[in-house]
């Protein structure tokens, strides 16, 4: 057994052919390392990275652009009797699966409702694209309409998992939003009506709340409130994403209670689905921070989030606040960048130089970026060195001899290293700083390390021949994608709700021709055979819609039973 602890791994010292001495990151702070693409990150830093951590017996959530970081080490893990869990993004069938309304399903089924209108305004907050750019109430209303329809979808569902789910969101946003006619010719959407609904049938229901926070813009406002939810939420749309994202096999509490490697598969080709990472990512560090809270103060195992490419991720929200907070309750985030403009560009100068000085330790693998370069340099810093410098002074002709010479010294400032000195550092050697002395360190490629055999890795042929091995394991593993169930039954509901509107109006009006009748008004007796007839055919109508809801109803009864049998 190698007795170590776990951390992000910066250097390397052969020993003997079976001993190593590896140094790594093992107090609770926070890491940004640099790499551009093909530096050698992965191999040089990331997956010895998860072998000490692995050894240590320390959680991980692991983002793997390509997936082949889980290629080369869960069975390692999973022979240290690791829970292994896989987001699989590039490959759905072959993904375990989380449902991103948990949080609110599980407070609503506790009957907390405050809790569950906070992660719900969480779940917004993340979805939600950045841009401070506009006016508020643009951003406003669009997180409005999507947080009343998760409250409505959630909380109107309590004994219909099944409809508890973003895709169904989504589905419930597009036909809320769908222009009708009513008899009159005038438009109108169903979300104008929901909150007069839910007043009447659903009075305790938290959306109506939310709903008013929308109805205060003009209608043509709101419909571009619409149009910008179902753009946010498009992805949900998405079969292969709604079929891992309607359940739920990972826990986010065990994460910390037991040894657990979480990796988010990605595609490295394009950035899609890297949102979805990002409110992943936020989710489970509230739950974290949460049980650390009831423990005490501090997760009793600690939890380590490698997040490989995050300069592509979309904003994490308060990112700045989870590196100030997450140390003290054992959580370590240790962020790979290509260059600290990446981080710039996603969250502004000011929060982006929050995020990195929020990291106490710095690794440098390589880049190219001018910038990133001459902060490395200035953090450095510099040191004081001899300057020397001599001068010479004749008169007159060549041929003249009266000459004289002096030299002077003095102490100058010098930086540690210069920028384009920090650029000429290759491979195997990587830059490390921290508050202590700054040191360039051997950490050299995996194939010089034990963790070559550990991770049962070889040459690039060797290595190409493994993933494709594991890729036949997986197509073991491959679920049946379900479709997913719409909640049609809210429009039918509506309908009906509707309906019976009318048909009282028509009744009241039916009344009042009536008295007309008795005082022998002729005209008012054809007026009354009209609206019956009408009414005959609203009721009608009322008769098939409920119908609908009763068949719908049913079928969910019996569907519910057949799960508790």
């Amino acid at each position: 057994m190698i007795n170590i602890k776990g951390g992000i791994v910066f250097g390397y010292e052969r020993i003997n052919t079976e001993k190593e001495k590896i140094y790594c990151i093992t107090n609770n702070t926070h890491t940004v390392g640099i790499g551009a693409t093909r530096s050698g990150k992965t191999r040089c830093v990331v997956l010895q990275s998860i072998g000490t951590l692995g050894l240590a017996g320390e959680s991980m959530v692991i983002t793997d652009p390509k997936g082949e970081l889980y290629d080369y080490t869960s069975d390692f893990l999973r022979a240290k009797d690791y829970d292994i869990k896989v987001l699989n993004f590039k490959e759905t069938k072959k993904s375990d699966k989380y449902n991103f309304l948990q949080p609110v399903i599980d407070a609503i089924n506790k009957d907390d409702i405050q809790d569950a209108v906070d992660k719900t305004w969480d779940i917004t907050e993340s979805l939600m694209p950045d841009n401070d750019k506009g006016e508020p109430i643009w951003k406003n209303g669009e997180a409005a309409i999507i947080a009343s329809a998760i409250m409505c979808v959630v909380y109107e569902n309590k004994n219909y998992y099944k409809y508890q789910n973003l895709a169904n969101v989504s589905q419930f946003i597009t036909e809320m939003s769908i222009n009708r006619k009513d008899e009159r010719g005038n438009f109108y959407v169903y979300f104008e009506r929901l909150r007069e609904y839910l007043k009447e049938k659903s009075s305790d229901n938290p959306a109506i709340a939310l709903l008013s926070i929308s109805e205060v813009a003009h209608p043509k406002t709101r419909s571009s409130f619409y149009t910008s939810a179902l753009t946010t939420l498009r992805l949900f749309s998405n079969i292969n994403i709604n079929s891992i994202t309607s359940d739920t096999n990972i826990s986010l509490k065990d994460i910390a209670r037991n040894k657990t490697a979480l990796y988010i598969i990605l595609p490295d080709e394009k950035t899609t689905y890297y949102s979805i990472a990002s409110l992943f990512i936020h989710q489970l560090y509230i739950s974290l921070v949460a049980q650390a809270d009831r423990m005490g103060g501090s997760l009793g195992k600690r939890v380590n989030f490698i997040l490989d490419e995050f300069g592509n991720f979309t904003k994490v929200p308060n990112m700045d606040t989870k590196l100030t907070v997450a140390g003290s309750r054992n959580i370590r985030f240790n962020l790979f960048l290509q260059s600290f403009k990446q981080l710039d560009e996603k969250y502004g100068k000011e929060l982006s130089s929050i995020i990195r000085y929020n990291c106490e330790n710095w690794l440098y693998i390589q880049t190219d970026d001018v910038e990133t370069l001459d902060e490395l340099s200035k953090r450095l810093g510099k040191y004081t060195t001899t300057s020397y410098s001599l001068s010479n002074n004749s008169n007159g002709g060549t041929l003249n001899l009266n000459t004289s010479s002096g030299s002077s010294v003095q102490l100058i400032g010098r930086e540690l290293l210069t920028a384009d000195e920090i650029k000429r550092i290759k491979r195997p050697y990587l830059l490390y700083l921290s508050r202590g002395l700054p040191a360039v360190m051997n950490c050299p490629d995996i194939s010089l390390w034990n963790f070559n055999d550990l991770f049962s890795m070889g040459d690039e042929e060797h290595n190409r021949r493994l993933r494709f091995m594991k890729g036949l394991q997986m197509q073991s593993k491959i679920k049946v994608v379900k479709k997913v169930v719409y909640w049609d039954k809210i429009i039918y509901l509506l309908q009906e709700y509707k309906l019976e509107n009318e048909i009282k109006s028509l009744n009241d009006y039916i009344k009042e021709l009536n008295e007309l009748v008795r005082q022998g008004e002729t005209k008012a007796m054809q007026a009354v055979m009209q609206i019956k007839l009408q009414l005959n055919v609203k009721k009608s109508q009322l008769e098939d819609v409920r119908f609908k809801i009763s068949e719908i109803e049913k079928e969910d009864e019996n569907e519910r039973n057949n799960e508790n049998e």
